[in-house]
């Protein structure tokens, strides 16, 4: 397949997306300000609609480079945004390792889309196999390893495996393995 090609079939893609998701949100939106209505609920409540804008779509993920090697990601602020929390406070899950964060070239910190569940917390199982690769590696290996389809687990990556709720352990055991054959 041609470049172009790839491009335009995911370009294809995206707005078909796209137009799925307007249906969606638009959908949602309606039948918010129905019940809204309904309820005697106040137009002030409404009133900041650019924020309310900028709430919505803080949680989509954010293009960069390393999107097609690990991404997609979320950025610092969308993720302040979705998680309705301080960049001090994303910073301190990140350190003490209960956020898998990867720094970029310029310094901008990316947290990859595929550890969180769909209540915007971070897989536990993942944060385990993340925490015993970074004792081997930096953050972009372990990401790239978590990514990886691996033969061992059916071709699947660890991050599939564990979305799944398939068991730990045998992934785990990979991870161990792999970290200590890596250069300290």
């Amino acid at each position: 397949m041609t470049q172009s090609t790839e491009k335009g079939l995911l370009m294809s893609t995206l707005a078909e997306q796209e137009r799925k998701l307007l249906e969606l949100l638009t959908h949602s939106v309606h039948r918010t300000f129905a019940d809204a209505r309904a309820s005697g609920v106040p137009a002030e409540v409404f009133a900041d609609v650019e924020a309310i804008a900028a709430s919505m779509t803080s949680a989509l993920p954010t293009g960069h480079i390393y999107d097609q090697l690990v991404g997609p990601f979320y950025d610092t602020s969308g993720l302040t945004q979705w998680w309705g929390v301080s960049r001090q406070a994303v910073a301190k899950a990140s350190s003490t390792g209960a956020l898998i964060a990867c720094r970029l070239d310029g310094g901008g910190w990316v947290y990859p889309t595929w550890q969180f569940t769909d209540s915007g917390t971070v897989y536990p199982d993942l944060l385990t196999l993340w925490s015993t690769l970074r004792a081997a590696a930096d953050a972009w290996t372990c990401a790239t390893w978590l990514r990886s389809p691996l033969a061992d687990l059916d071709d699947r990556s660890a991050a599939q495996w564990v979305a799944e709720g398939r068991p730990i352990e045998p992934v785990l055991e990979l991870a161990r393995a792999d970290a200590r054959r890596w250069p300290a």
